[in-house]
């Protein structure tokens, strides 16, 4: 999945923020809730890697928008070029005998 997050943008058009401090003092006021200015500076410069439900809700609720105003989630090309075409699906046979687990189970008696 392809996903574009927006917030940087969506704060300059909307509202003028261009910095942390800018966005903190803002989600103080709006949510009474202190947000690091490293997180928020992390926020703004690339898209986070994982961000909790909370800081979604509290970001959301100080900018007085949805989720979908500076964050969309597209299914990328390649899926989408894999749903179109028939599904494999994943067994042991369809596994490369390289990827296979060990055939036989170790013999106890052999490591005494």
């Amino acid at each position: 999945m392809a996903v574009h997050w927006r917030l940087k943008s969506f704060l300059a058009t909307k509202y003028g923020i261009y910095g942390a401090v800018a966005l903190q003092k803002r989600v103080a006021t709006k949510t009474k809730v202190l947000i690091s200015v490293q997180n928020l500076c992390n926020y703004l410069e690339k898209k986070p890697k994982s961000i909790r439900l909370e800081t979604i809700e509290l970001l959301c609720t100080a900018l007085e928008c949805e989720l979908h105003d500076f964050c969309e989630v597209k299914l990328s090309a390649a899926i989408q070029k894999n749903k179109e075409s028939t599904v494999k699906k994943l067994s042991y046979q369809n596994t490369p005998h390289s990827k296979r687990a060990v055939t036989s189970f170790p013999n106890p008696e052999d490591y005494t």
